[in-house]
């Protein structure tokens, strides 16, 4: 095994969400972070699996996570910490992504435990399962659709919806029906949140 491969741990087996073609697996807990973050990034439109080269010359071809954003496919690679490659390797691997219409997104350990993505994006998903009634869902997006952009304290003024404005957002955010800002400043009643 590779220093810079991850050992398997515990996490669920399997990652799926709107964003998602099929259901990933997930070998590893640091993956199933990446894949949260990712389906809570405005800027990411699919999450599909698929054959993809061996970046690490291994003989059989294996499933990597593809990442669709806005500015392209992206062939994920989560690591404890990034290897250090010459410009010889970097060259070979740009060119085996680029031949089949991919660029490499790396993300380490420290990338993904950054802060406050980290902490809120564990703390949006902790209420994936969160039941929305339907009538406070429709009064979150007209809400939304009317006054644009708000703070989730602004909103929660403006639904008036019967159940937890915190919760109610994350959930909705983890269905991808909602976008909430979960880069910028701890999550709470100043998060902003944009409807899709």
């Amino acid at each position: 095994m590779r220093s810079n491969q991850l050992r398997h741990a515990a996490a669920p087996a399997f990652f799926s969400g709107p964003k998602c073609q099929v259901a990933i697996p997930v070998c590893h807990v640091l993956l199933r972070d990446a894949l949260q973050q990712a389906s809570l990034d405005s800027s990411v439109r699919a999450i599909r699996y698929r054959k993809t080269p061996d970046v690490y010359g291994a003989q059989s071809t294996p499933m990597s996570v593809v990442i669709n954003r806005i500015d392209g496919d992206f062939l994920l690679l989560v690591c404890q910490t990034r290897p250090q490659r010459n410009s010889e390797e970097l060259a070979r691997l740009a060119g085996v992504l680029e031949s089949i219409g991919l660029r490499l997104l790396e993300r380490d350990a420290l990338d993904i435990k950054r802060e406050p993505l980290f902490s809120n994006v564990r703390a949006a998903w902790s209420y994936e399962r969160y039941h929305v009634p339907l009538i406070d869902r429709l009064t979150i997006a007209a809400a939304l659709a009317e006054d644009g952009p708000q703070s989730m304290l602004e909103l929660e003024e403006r639904a008036r919806p019967n159940c937890n404005i915190l919760a109610a957002v994350c959930a909705l955010a983890c269905e991808d029906l909602l976008e909430l800002n979960v880069h910028e400043v701890p999550l709470g009643p100043r998060s902003i949140v944009r409807g899709r």
